[in-house]
């Protein structure tokens, strides 16, 4: 008969990590902690240290940490609530451990001290070693000794989290036998840059073996008993993994920090009818969102705005994640379908997003992005022309001075979403119909020509510019590589006077406010642009001197015509010429 019944216990930290295994099961969150929260438990151990009375005995206390330890799970125990806390003392410890190592062999027995000394962090080093691994009394005796590596089995640290991309990093750190060797095999998080390649995992350790290498030997020997021996927690052990994960959501529905999209993989994985069925679907979305224009949250809006276009009913608006999953439960109840719709959903931006009209539409307002992914997951043969629709919207979002929240906008958009899912009764060219007739409705072409043509309109106004030359020239257009936005007529530079004078200026302001017009930017590939520099215009069109070689050497249409231009001069009539032209192509655009 199952245990139902709740059992609390005190432990210290040499207790806590006595079991010979700390599982993190499939439904956790990935590993959140950063530095700042580790200088924090580092100082507040130190505080307490330098505080503490051992005939009082006022042990320092972590909070709790709530256990499932159920007979018929595949774990003896799994971490419910504290894996965070727990991830971070086995970085300190494993810290800690690697600096007793050090001062270890740096130490002779020359006195009497020294030998109490030596003594000390022996015993110190066999208990973090007993609190990190699960190692036979031979092999325990063989590391000791430097004589035995450290296997992946003898981690006590298992971490099966779905959503956690990088719990190779932690077993790295743990089985390393210095901070180099951590080093050599640290994960570099793919996009990201300077210290945000790197996981909190590494990040943390980093910092935790920073503060011990700066510790004096007698210093890690009061540190590191201080932390094991006079620091606590207090366990929760639930003998249900059930009940333990309710009371998990119970704990972390009224206040504790769990993202939305963790309370939705925790609660579907409670209810799943095959839950390593649900963890593998689950982690087969994390991963391809991890190589995708989306992240989860993204994700999971885009999913609403679907749901939202098949109940069609009264309930248009996105209410917020938790908030829709709080009040359409039924969703979750049907897990493989959940994941299904989710991988639909992303298969379909994924695509969009490579084609061209795709990477225009990533330069304009994200909000419009959940209506694509609704519209493609119900329109199975869905062609462009109403996703250009929608880039109109967009567009019109840049230029104007309404905000998307605005109903001409956000209101109009929800509206039309729920017809999508209603595919035998709303067709396409009705969708198009209506956006068409709304935008000649609400909003002035003559307005928008006119904001087209002053100064600093947006750069996403000059990607649409570019594409839409190019559909107009019958030129092949690729956004790809990287690009520069392209001042024609140079804003700085050393020969800025003089190009003034050459363009007909008579004033700075005159100038700036060109330079900034609609009709003086092209895109260009960068390597390109840092080659010909702030150059005369003649000299930017085939320049000879650079690997660039000027326009004549770019992919994009408006940089190949500019090298065929039949002036060598780019002056204000040029630049008003050209902004008319741009204008005029994005007006009809959007209004015909």
């Amino acid at each position: 008969m199952a245990r139902n019944d709740i059992q609390p216990n005190l432990q210290t930290m040499k207790e806590y990590f006595s079991r010979k295994e700390l599982y993190i099961p499939s439904y956790q969150r990935p590993y959140a902690w950063q530095v700042a929260q580790c200088e924090q438990l580092v100082e507040d151990i130190e505080n307490h240290k330098e505080n503490f009375d051992e005939e009082v005995q006022d042990n320092y206390f972590f909070g709790a940490v709530l256990i499932a330890q159920d007979s018929n799970e595949k774990h003896e125990i799994a971490l419910i609530d504290g894996q965070q806390r727990t991830t971070t003392f086995m970085l300190l410890l494993k810290a800690l451990l690697m600096k007793i190592n050090e001062e270890l062999e740096k130490l002779s027995d020359d006195s009497l001290d020294d030998q109490m000394l030596i003594e000390k962090l022996t015993d110190l080093k066999a208990d973090i070693i007993s609190m990190l691994y699960n190692l036979d009394e031979k092999a325990l005796f063989a590391y000791k000794r430097k004589q035995y590596e450290l296997k992946f089995n003898n981690l006590k640290y298992v971490n099966e989290s779905i959503s956690e991309q990088y719990a190779e990093d932690m077993d790295n750190v743990l089985l390393a036998d210095n901070f180099e060797k951590v080093e050599g095999s640290v994960i570099n998080i793919p996009r990201r840059q300077k210290d945000n390649k790197y996981t909190n995992f590494y990040k943390n350790f980093r910092y935790f073996y920073s503060y011990a290498k700066k510790l004096t030997n007698t210093q890690v020997r009061d540190f590191t008993n201080h932390f094991i021996e006079y620091c606590q927690v207090i366990t929760i052990t639930s003998y249900n993994t059930d009940q333990a994960i309710n009371i998990f959501n119970s704990l972390n529905g009224t206040g504790l920090p769990l993202t939305a999209i963790e309370v939705i993989v925790s609660q579907t994985t409670a209810k799943a009818k095959e839950r390593k069925v649900f963890e593998s679907n689950w982690q087969g979305i994390v991963e391809k969102v991890e190589h995708s224009p989306l992240d989860l949250n993204s994700l999971m809006t885009h999913y609403i705005f679907t749901k939202l276009s098949e109940k069609n009913g009264s309930e248009k608006r996105n209410p917020g994640i938790r908030n829709f999953f709080k009040k359409n439960k039924e969703f979750l109840k049907n897990d493989v379908k959940f994941t299904d719709d989710l991988k639909k959903i992303l298969d379909n931006f994924i695509d969009f997003s490579n084609t061209e009209l795709g990477k225009i539409f990533e330069k304009f307002n994200g909000n419009l992005k959940p209506f694509v992914s609704s519209y493609l997951f119900f329109r199975v043969s869905a062609t462009e022309a109403y996703l250009k629709q929608l880039l109109k919207l967009g567009v019109l979002i840049e230029l104007s001075e309404l905000s998307y929240s605005h109903k001409r906008f956000k209101g109009f958009l929800e509206d039309l979403n729920v017809k999508y899912s209603q595919v035998e009764i709303v067709s396409e060219e009705t969708l198009i119909q209506e956006i068409h007739n709304h935008i000649a409705e609400k909003f002035s072409q003559t307005d928008v020509e006119q904001t087209l043509k002053e100064s600093g309109v947006p750069n996403s106004i000059i990607y649409l510019n570019e594409y839409l030359y190019a559909l107009e020239s019958g030129s092949r257009f690729s956004l790809g590589g990287t690009v520069d936005i392209e001042h024609i007529m140079p804003q700085s530079g050393v020969n800025r006077e003089n190009i003034w004078e050459d363009a007909g200026f008579t004033s700075s302001e005159e100038f700036y406010e060109y330079a900034e017009k609609l009709g003086n930017k092209i895109l260009l590939e960068a390597n390109i642009n840092r080659g010909i520099g702030d150059a005369w215009f003649r000299t930017k069109k085939v320049n000879s001197i650079t690997t660039g070689n000027g326009y004549v050497g770019s992919q994009y249409p408006l940089a190949q015509a500019l090298a065929n231009y039949p002036k060598d001069t780019w002056s204000k009539e040029d630049i008003e010429l050209a902004t008319d032209k741009a204008a005029k192509r994005i007006v009809r655009f959007i209004f015909e």
